[in-house]
């Protein structure tokens, strides 16, 4: 409870007053009724209104929470009228939902890791390659790892500070998933695929499977629309893939780091380029999504083979990643690469000579493909050799500015991040770009500006090659593991034959959640259907029998209402002749 102070407080001449409840609610949502009195109602004009009504009370100003809850309870009441920009004004980091979704990274528990990659941290109490100062790491050990807490509690905070989080893409972290007990595998993900389900109840329904609790989650409140694990590429076999589709997963994490077979026997990875190759083409077969991690800088290599390494990564059809994660390879103290570090055998990439590096990498990057993350989430006091500017993306983004350049990744062309957009006032058309990978054919659609400034929705149609031709072709002949694998997922899932793929469907804005409107917004406008309906011709015109979606558990409802079912894990539908 709060305490109001009478004026004469200071002078030591009274005590504090307390104040009651309803008192302070009465005071706070005065506050609120005067800020939306304004025509342009926004955090500052909040701050402001406060200061005034709260000056010489002593009152403690409240939390964004605590306005969040009080404006939706006067909006029920029917006291005020909604306003998007004063809702959008109490969003703490709106940018955490403005790709449409509410993302929820949760860690695993720590596991042995099959790697001894010199450059990974070792913290016995986290999971490989993670460090408990990370904000996504000590969460996860304050709730001791708990699947079903984790869950919840992002969720609910993101909630608090003004989110709409009913949309969930949960992702998975903590070193190689695939290495993990699958008992262990299976449980974390039931629970949460619970938690999300319990979200949205009053009364908690216990779900005796995976399977019970994935299915209640299909017209649940909140939804876990899309599942991402990260693991290594030497691990991803024809029996993982199959366990990641009961899993419901979508997306794979994939530790590249480097296409230079002699930078990774330096850093002891463990493998050669051949398993990423064989593991990207194992993934395209199933139809998902690809998220390539890369680190610029480890030992052995150099700017010039870090820059040559991201032209390959999108000129070489055998791999063409969805999305990237550039890390730098920095030094942390728990790791081997400290020592290599304080006896000079190795000097990590930093300062002005690792900007123009990435300023170059960025500027190959391709329309389709996404940099999601720039730099590992390490406290800058736990860094014991290489960049510590934390805010090193933008650095660079202010460069390429000043510059003339630009980066045309994905994520610099999402509607929410370009400026001077207004999604309510705008022509878009369709645009389509093609390209080679893993033997097939891509196909990428976006709905765009017509000045190709902002996307506003995008969906990745493969077109995959039979099986014969995948192993016939020159990249992939001589790979007999490949061609054992790959007849094994055919077998698991006859359909893969005889269809064509879309991999991702995806609209941005600002979160809304699943019956929502708002016409200033760029989801729920019907570019969704458009871009399916287009890509289902494109499919028939090239004679595919089906088109088949890899869609997360709790978008499937979505697919139905398209003519869509179930079959086999994947949401199918026939091609009329």
């Amino acid at each position: 409870m709060f305490a109001i102070l009478r004026p004469d407080y200071h002078m030591n001449t009274s005590r504090p007053v307390k104040l009651s409840q309803k008192a302070q609610n009465e005071l706070f949502e005065q506050v609120i009724i005067e800020t939306l009195a304004h025509d342009s109602p926004t955090r500052a004009l909040l701050a402001t209104t406060a200061r005034k009504l709260l000056k010489g009370t002593g009152v403690q100003f409240p939390t964004l929470y605590h306005y969040w809850t009080m404006y939706h309870k006067l909006v029920k009441e029917e006291r005020i009228q909604a306003s998007e920009s004063f809702e959008k004004s109490l969003r703490v980091k709106d940018i955490r939902t403005d790709s449409g979704v509410a993302p929820i990274t949760v860690l695993t528990k720590p596991y042995p890791c099959p790697g001894k990659c010199v450059y990974c941290p070792t913290e016995t109490r986290m999971p490989k390659s993670y460090i408990s100062s990370e904000p996504a790491a000590a969460r996860a050990l304050s709730l001791k790892f708990d699947p079903y807490q984790q869950v919840w509690q992002r969720v609910t905070t993101l909630e608090h500070n003004g989110h709409e989080a009913k949309k969930i893409e949960l992702i998975i972290k903590g070193g190689t998933w695939s290495s993990y007990r699958w008992d262990y595998r299976k449980w974390f993900i039931k629970r949460c695929f619970d938690a999300a389900n319990h979200l949205g109840q009053v009364k908690k329904t216990r779900y005796g499977s995976l399977a019970a609790s994935q299915k209640a989650n299909e017209t649940a409140e909140y939804r876990i629309i899309g599942l991402t694990i990260e693991t290594r590429p030497d691990w991803v076999t024809a029996k993982d893939l199959i366990r990641l589709r009961e899993l419901g997963c979508t997306r794979v994490e994939l530790g590249v780091q480097t296409l230079q077979n002699d930078v990774l026997d330096i850093t002891n990875r463990g493998h050669h380029i051949d398993a990423t190759i064989r593991a990207n083409a194992l993934l395209r077969m199933m139809g998902f999504k690809t998220d390539f991690h890369v680190l610029p800088g480890q030992p052995g290599s150099t700017p010039a083979k870090d820059i040559e390494d991201m032209r390959t990564l999108f000129n070489d059809q055998r791999y063409c990643p969805d999305m990237i994660k550039l890390y730098p390879c920095v030094v942390l103290p728990l790791a081997e690469l400290h020592e290599w570090a304080k006896d000079g055998r190795f000097t990590p990439l930093e300062g002005d000579e690792l900007k123009e590096t990435l300023i170059t990498m960025q500027t190959l990057i391709p329309r389709y493909c996404r940099v999601s993350r720039l730099i590992r989430d390490f406290p800058e006091n736990d860094i014991s050799y290489g960049n510590k500017v934390t805010n090193l993306r933008t650095v660079i983004e202010d460069e390429m500015k000043a510059r003339g350049l630009s980066c045309e990744c994905l994520r610099c062309r999402e509607v929410g991040h370009v400026a001077g957009i207004d999604p309510s006032n705008v022509t878009t058309q369709v645009f389509e770009q093609r390209f080679d990978s893993a033997a097939g054919t891509e196909i990428f659609l976006t709905v765009e500006d017509t000045e190709r400034r902002a996307v506003f929705a995008f969906l990745r149609l493969r077109l995959p090659p039979t099986l014969k031709t995948l192993l016939s072709h020159p990249d992939y002949s001589e790979d007999k593991r490949l061609a054992k694998e790959a007849h094994e997922l055919v077998s698991a899932f006859p359909i893969i034959e005889h269809t064509a793929f879309v991999r991702e469907l995806h609209t941005y804005g600002t979160a809304l959640n699943l019956t929502q409107d708002n016409k200033d917004a760029s989801q729920h406008r019907g570019y969704g259907r458009l871009l399916m309906q287009k890509a289902e011709e494109i499919s028939k015109d090239e004679g595919y029998e089906h088109i088949s979606v890899i869609s997360g558990i709790g978008v499937r409802e979505y697919y139905k209402m398209l003519g869509y079912e179930e079959r086999e894990s994947y949401m199918v539908k026939t091609l009329k002749k």
